[in-house]
């Protein structure tokens, strides 16, 4: 009986690896321009009580990077971004911070 050889030859492609590292430099670069504009918008949010700008966040998910404000305990925050009587130069909180933090463009380093 004879005895047969399996040989297993696998490819892994240089391409693969670079993309994904690619990638990864590209998802840490829009991280950390998206808390820029989460750090710039909390500046820029009106402060009463403080819940406002204690309620605003970052959630990443891959290349897809959401910075929100509201929640169950800060229903006003839409309304606050668009309408202030009071501190007119805090409307479009988030807008503004996101609009100069994009002009700066992304950071690679």
């Amino acid at each position: 009986m004879e005895h047969q050889t399996t040989t297993i030859v696998r490819f892994v492609s240089t391409k693969n690896k670079a993309f994904k590292a690619e990638t990864a430099v590209i998802e840490d670069a829009l991280s950390r321009m998206g808390q820029r504009i989460l750090n710039l918008a909390k500046m820029y949010a009106p402060v009463d009580s403080g819940d406002l700008v204690a309620d605003g966040r970052l959630d990443q998910n891959g290349a897809e990077v959401t910075i929100s404000f509201g929640g169950l305990s800060v229903p006003y925050a839409r309304r606050r971004h668009y309408e202030n009587n009071l501190h007119p130069n805090t409307k479009f909180y988030l807008e503004r911070a996101g609009d100069q933090i994009t002009k700066q463009g992304l950071d690679l380093k």
